[in-house]
């Protein structure tokens, strides 16, 4: 009897059953979506930067070099001599070494010259074609194929710089040698090819006197390495060590701020949700006192009329949660269809956070259900019956 006279309670007043349901899951959604996406996001990072303990490139700003050699997101500072890259190889902390050199793109997607190591440094294997074994040859990541629509036996131009705004090189175009499947990492952006193209490129021939890299790589073979490698690297003239996972956390630790004022914005409305749903559940007592003296008549408790009127607030609850769930779904599959191709969804951690917030909407609907309940429990029978 009880579920029968919730739901008919809630189809007589369908517009502030909808507008409740609408700010309570909003704020839901919110609130799971930000601490989600600050997870996610983190994870996504730490995994771009997996197996690169340290990156060497010019002296600047060490986070300007981690987001230009690690995530492809800025300039780099300039250029080192490839006979340090050689060096520091050689070194016996050093496990692997890798130069790379930057500079051109297309489509707004890196052009990065280095050694045939690169590709297998990040799992990557090819879908079609082969690596690139010559000059101008050039292995392009899933994501850029899906963008471009470039395949193996193609010819493009790079543009100096980020972009489509550079100056195209015309008279040294790439040959697309491969197309390389997904691996969820930023090599998926970028365009693979040799040191000796960007050389060429760059310089009108393939041998240079000063053969230079824009970044090098660093994979070391012991924690003892990591906490000496960088202070030696910094003591060399032209150099600069910087430690992705350091730089990395910096920089999410200087966007805490905004991820706090929108929580901050998502509990506003969840709170605003809850007051929505306590107006709705006193106007609906206010018409349905008559309605629930006849019940009390008729032999029912004041424990059941309140059950009633928290299953009216239960309810908003459960359906909130629901449509809140699939916002967020949707929110996160936009993110990774659209914004960013490699990011890992963690279903279970997604889901343990929306009930998380599920369990706070309740509680939350619990308490604002109290002063509902509180008039229930003093509901005047023989005032209503001897007033209709």
């Amino acid at each position: 009897m009880i579920t029968r006279l919730v739901f008919r309670f809630l189809c007589d007043r369908p517009w502030q059953f909808a507008l409740a349901v609408t700010l309570c899951a909003l704020g839901l959604a919110s609130a799971i979506s930000i601490v989600w996406l600050q997870s996610l996001l983190e994870t996504h990072a730490r995994r771009q930067a997996q197996g690169i303990d340290i990156v060497v490139g010019a002296q600047g700003s060490a986070l300007q070099n981690v987001l230009a050699a690690v995530y492809y997101l800025d300039v780099p500072n300039g250029n080192i001599r490839l006979a340090e890259v050689d060096a520091l190889r050689a070194h016996p902390m050093v496990a692997k070494a890798i130069p790379i050199a930057l500079g051109d793109s297309v489509a707004g997607a890196r052009i990065v010259g280095t050694t045939p190591e690169f590709v297998a440094f990040y799992g990557a294997t090819l879908a079609s074609g082969e690596l690139p074994a010559v000059p101008m040859d050039a292995a392009i990541g899933a994501a850029v194929a899906a963008r471009t629509g470039l395949k193996v036996g193609d010819n493009f131009v790079g543009a100096h710089g980020l972009g489509d705004l550079g100056v195209d090189h015309e008279s040294h175009p790439y040959r697309v040698s491969g197309v390389l499947n997904p691996t969820g990492r930023v090599i998926d952006q970028t365009v693979v090819t040799l040191l000796e193209s960007v050389w060429l490129v760059h310089e009108g021939h393939a041998a240079s006197a000063e053969k230079e890299a824009t970044f090098a790589l660093l994979q070391l073979k012991s924690p003892i390495a990591m906490a000496t490698l960088p202070r030696l690297i910094n003591q060399k003239a032209g150099l600069q060590a910087a430690v992705p996972a350091m730089e990395s956390a910096r920089l999410l630790i200087s966007f805490d701020w905004v991820a706090l004022i929108v929580k901050a914005f998502a509990g506003v409305l969840i709170v605003a949700a809850m007051a929505s749903l306590l107006g709705a559940l006193l106007q609906a007592l206010a018409r349905q006192e008559p309605e629930l003296a006849v019940l009390r008549a008729m032999g029912a408790s004041r424990a059941q009329l309140a059950a009633l009127m928290l299953g009216e607030s239960m309810v908003l609850v459960a359906v909130s949660s629901v449509v809140a769930g699939a916002l967020t779904a949707v929110g996160v599959w936009a993110l990774q269809r659209f914004a960013l191709a490699g990011l890992l969804i963690d279903v279970e951690q997604g889901f343990l956070f929306w009930l998380a917030g599920l369990l706070v909407a309740t509680l939350m609907a619990i308490v604002a259900t109290i002063p509902v309940l509180w008039r229930i429990a003093s509901v005047d029978v023989a005032a209503q019956l001897s007033s209709r």
